[in-house]
């Protein structure tokens, strides 16, 4: 053991000196990267103790009581509510599990500051849900909603954005049942709508895409209350058109359903027809939108809008075998033509507000440049003057579970 020691003893010593000062640099380096590392997990500089915050899931827009001044409604979560919220004791009403704060002043952002006026927290808009504009708000423009919203670091870009027919902040006192909070019944309502392909679903990213585009006209879903057995109701309905940050019109349900055919946007739709016989269900589902630009001899530059979508027989009010092929052939064509009609409808309102809510604009720039560079400073007029060419076909290939209806006497 001792002649080991000796030995290595006598192998330091005969090692050059650089060696051993190199291998003490490096020694003293490990010891300065450690400390470092260590020093890096052991605090929190920049932490947010959670009963700080107010945390915001929905926030509300409106044009304020006092002349050019706006009001901000915020939806805020009570953790405590939460928990009361699951179970109410003795039978008497459970606690809310959400709280809505209002702040009126010059500007949105003033507005946000002033929350520290009448809250005891910060508010925290990272888990923001939902951005609702009044529609007289919108009428006089959200330019200034969009840029805070979009500037704040704490703001997402998939919130959802709706107009409100009445006041937004109304929309934030819906009387709920399914939910403990409005604002988390209204995000998961406008999840469903692939189910009805009836609602534009509109993200704070997807309407400044549109805004910067220079040729679309940014859409946004509409959402009201209704009265339903004594208690306050949201419901979806139609379209908000705007022309820059301004709403300028509407559009339908139907004429939504239209747009949402011929922008590859609708995912499946339930369609009820009318047969000599009687009304018949139709459960339409891939279906496949197209806007293919093109250019004529004379160089003028046409649309062409196609739809091709699959079908199933779901209801069949009729006493009549809708599975043969004749039927069959019969309930495509009327299926074409409901979903023409749609689309025919949403032109012809698009094209009287000359808002190019379809992209044609920007499908002319990515196909044909140097086509567009000549129209794109005229193109709201350009896109009135549009005749697009419109290709539907429907191909119904299942009858359900059954082929003949069950009728009175169907089993004799």
């Amino acid at each position: 053991m001792n002649m080991h020691v000796a030995q290595a003893a006598e192998f330091e010593i005969s090692m050059p000196k650089s060696h051993r000062g190199s291998k003490t640099v490096r020694g003293f380096i490990c010891i300065v990267l450690c400390t470092a590392v260590i020093m890096s997990l052991s605090s929190c500089w920049s932490r947010r103790e959670l009963n700080t915050l107010a945390i915001v899931l929905a926030t509300a827009l409106d044009v304020g009581d006092k002349p050019d001044t706006v009001k901000v409604t915020a939806q805020i979560v009570k953790p405590g509510g939460i928990k009361a919220g699951t179970s109410s004791s003795g039978g008497g009403a459970s606690e809310k599990a959400y709280s809505n704060v209002a702040y009126t002043d010059k500007s949105i952002l003033s507005a946000l500051s002033g929350f520290t006026h009448i809250t005891n927290r910060r508010m925290y808009f990272s888990h923001n849900e939902i951005l609702i504009f009044s529609s007289e708000l919108a009428q006089r423009g959200i330019s200034e909603g969009i840029d805070t919203f979009t500037r704040n670091f704490e703001t997402r870009m998939n919130v959802y954005i709706l107009v409100s027919k009445d006041k937004a902040a109304d929309i934030l006192d819906e009387e709920i049942e399914l939910e403990q909070m409005p604002a988390s019944h209204i995000s998961e309502l406008l999840q469903n709508q692939e189910l009805s392909s009836e609602t534009a679903i509109v993200t704070l990213r997807d309407f400044n895409i549109a805004m910067l585009s220079g040729t679309m006209a940014p859409i946004v879903p509409m959402i009201e209350m209704y009265e339903f057995k004594g208690k306050k109701k949201a419901k979806l309905e139609g379209t908000a058109v705007f022309k820059g940050s301004r709403m300028l019109g509407q559009l339908s349900v139907a004429q939504t359903r239209g747009l949402l055919w011929i922008t590859d946007k609708a995912k499946r739709h339930t369609i009820t027809v009318e047969t000599k016989w009687g009304k018949v269900d139709l459960l339409l589902t891939g279906p496949k939108g197209s806007i293919k630009p093109f250019e004529d001899e004379d160089g003028s530059i046409g649309i062409k809008l196609k739809l091709s979508a699959e079908g199933c027989l779901e209801g069949n009010e009729t006493e009549q075998d809708m599975s043969s092929l004749e039927n069959i052939k019969m309930l495509s064509e009327l299926a074409e033509e409901a979903i023409r009609a749609d689309i025919e409808s949403a032109l012809k309102q698009a094209q009287a507000l000359s808002a190019d809510v379809f992209g044609f604009g920007e499908a002319i720039r990515r196909d044909y440049p140097k086509a567009f560079e000549k129209i794109k400073d005229n193109w709201e007029v350009e896109f009135v003057k549009l005749k697009p060419e419109l290709e539907v076909e429907v191909q119904i290939d299942c009858t359900g579970g059954i082929g003949k209806p069950v009728t009175q006497g169907g089993g004799k």
